[in-house]
């Protein structure tokens, strides 16, 4: 009879094998959904429309299973001539070809007409609520992780407005701060991504705390990508974060403070789909909500990310997936790289040789390659798939 291997390593074992769980149960799934024919845009309300309904592949109910007080959770048409709220903007869940090139139901909203007898832009939004008697900061909307699929159109021609902002946090009751993530558009220049914090006073813009920009990775406009976006917000600027990505590619990675000092506790209120600014329409589709970036997603190893500010983000690793060498399209010769897996384990490091790193002993997976200079500081990170 074999020998059972000495307790210690048994106990060892349990410490990895506790930590793996862990680490792969941290991110849950609140939400998931694909606009299918179960769901619908409920109008019944003359101008504050639910989304209602189950999902037929997932089970999930608008809007019973998402988070926050979800008796609060509705579009929101910001109009002046509240009566024909239908002449300036539209919500709807219709038909239209997917991604991938098929038929498929999504969620449209669209931005029509400003009424020019309002004093702001018109708008329409769909607005999740948090929940003012939990204490988890996902359910007051301080916290959490979206995913979806969205085709977004921009009109080149509109004078009057240079930006659209699909995605907004504000604090309760429109005072105290405010996040968004912005497409900035000129007559003369490129579309561009821009995030950007700021104060809130009596519902009125106030200073910025901070601002990014990102020219680098292109505004795709009318056809489909994939958007995930994961916020913390926090008064503390070296706790408080924002994280986009576009098609796996991080698009921002910002550390600094997403709440007001003054009101930390205050709950957010969130609108993940969002027609606003320049004259356009959205289509969104496979909606998904996690209290944190799934396992699979590129912002979910924050412990390689959280504070490498000198980020590459126009860098591509290539080809990928695959299952030899990989090449990078800036040159990082002779700089260190490290390979580590879902959980943040290292797997292999080194340092790159001709711009090339060999893959083939990895065994087949997802990882992320982090890319150091010589004073150990970040200068990639790229999620890695060995086939």
């Amino acid at each position: 009879m074999k020998n059972f291997p000495h307790k210690k390593y048994w106990f060892v074992f349990l410490i990895i094998l506790v930590s793996s769980v862990t680490a792969q149960t941290r991110s849950n799934l609140l939400f998931k959904s694909s606009f299918n024919q179960n769901v619908i845009v409920d109008k019944t309300v003359i101008w504050n429309h639910h989304l209602n309904g189950t999902d037929m592949e997932t089970n999930f109910t608008f809007p019973d299973d998402l988070p926050g007080d979800t008796v609060e959770h509705y579009f929101n048409y910001v109009v002046g001539d509240l009566d024909n709220y239908f002449e300036y903007a539209n919500a709807e869940v219709l038909e239209t070809i997917g991604y991938d090139d098929n038929l498929t139901n999504a969620l449209y909203i669209e931005f029509i007409k400003d009424d020019p007898a309002f004093v702001s832009y018109s708008r329409v939004q769909y607005v999740l609520f948090g929940d003012i008697l939990s204490d988890d900061p996902v359910q007051r909307m301080n916290k959490g992780y979206v995913k979806y699929r969205i085709k977004t159109h921009l009109d080149h021609n509109d004078e009057e407005s240079d930006w659209r902002l699909p995605i907004e946090w504000k604090d309760m009751d429109d005072d105290g701060f405010r996040m968004g993530l912005y497409i900035y558009d000129t007559n003369t220049e490129t579309p561009y991504w821009v995030v950007k914090g700021q104060y809130m006073i009596d519902g009125e813009l106030g200073e910025d705390v901070w601002q990014v920009d990102n020219h680098d990775i292109a505004v795709l406009e009318d056809d489909w990508f994939e958007l995930e976006v994961y916020w913390y917000g926090h008064p503390d600027p070296t706790l408080g974060k924002l994280k986009v990505a576009i098609n796996g590619e991080i698009l921002f990675d910002v550390t600094n403070q997403t709440k007001d000092p003054n009101k930390p506790d205050k709950m957010f209120y969130f609108m993940p789909f969002k027609v606003y600014g320049a004259v356009g329409y959205s289509w969104i589709t496979d909606f998904e909500y996690w209290n944190e970036p799934p396992l699979t997603s590129v912002l979910a190893n924050t412990s390689l990310s959280e504070n490498d500010e000198t980020l590459a983000l126009n860098t591509s690793i290539y080809p990928n997936p695959n299952n030899n060498v990989i090449n990078f399209s800036v040159d990082y010769t002779d700089m260190n790289y490290l390979v580590t897996d879902l959980t943040g384990q290292v797997v292999t490091k080194g340092i790159i040789k001709n711009n090339r790193v060999d893959i083939t002993k990895l065994t087949i997976g997802v990882y992320f390659i982090k890319v150091l200079d010589n004073k150990h500081n970040t200068q990639l990170i790229k999620k890695l798939i060995k086939n």
